[in-house]
């Protein structure tokens, strides 16, 4: 599967760099993603039923698609995983944007566009990780084969969490990040060799999160 995916207008998502790291869980599901930029849109409370409607004529890329189904999944999955970590207010006068979220939907500008993809929840779920969007800055604009060494030493340091050590990122990398990626079409991986073999994707990051 090959993605035609593309990660921001400028090609980089550096505004997810204010957005802090435990936040990307619940960032990897688009229909989050459009309910706080439908919030940030209309910047008043909105009732579950008005935010419900709005959700269904946008485009998440996923399975619920009527009012009644969006209405449900917002009301036992994704409101109140998003009133725990602060970033939306949720009662009896309806729903809205918290003032000081740790998240802003301005800076999800780039996530967004995964929304309009038929695999935006695949997509996300996979790419929303701090590890796999630096490695992603790392290989952009670079020439292919690629090492995993290399990439390792790229990614590893001191305060490169959780990549503190040259040796668990090779691991890490190797059994985990890049057959992830690799299975999105984003890049080829030979596991024999453990090389990057190929890297033409539209998915264009710019990264610097430690």
């Amino acid at each position: 599967m090959s993605s035609d995916a593309r990660l921001g207008g400028d090609g980089t998502i550096g505004s997810l760099e204010n957005v802090p790291a435990e936040c990307y869980d619940i960032l990897r599901h688009p229909v989050r993603l459009r309910l706080l930029e439908v919030l940030d849109c209309r910047q008043t409370r909105l009732s579950l039923s008005d935010l419900a409607t709005e959700l269904v004529e946008r485009p998440t890329g996923a399975t619920a698609s009527t009012r009644h189904e969006v209405r449900i999944s917002l009301v036992h999955n994704h409101l109140p995983r998003l009133e725990e970590f602060d970033i939306v207010d949720w009662d009896d006068d309806g729903i809205g944007l918290v003032d000081d979220s740790p998240v802003r939907p301005a800076d999800l500008s780039v996530l967004l566009e995964f929304c309009d993809h038929e695999n935006a929840t695949t997509l996300l779920e996979t790419l929303v990780d701090p590890v796999r969007l630096r490695l992603l800055s790392v290989l952009d604009g670079r020439d292919p084969p690629l090492s995993v060494d290399t990439l390792a030493a790229q990614l590893s340091g001191p305060e490169s969490e959780p990549f503190d050590h040259p040796e668990r990122a090779k691991i890490a990398l190797s059994h985990s990040h890049l057959p992830a990626i690799a299975d999105l079409g984003v890049i080829s991986y030979d596991h024999d060799s453990r090389l990057i073999t190929q890297y033409e994707t539209e998915i264009s990051v710019s990264y610097r999160r430690n």
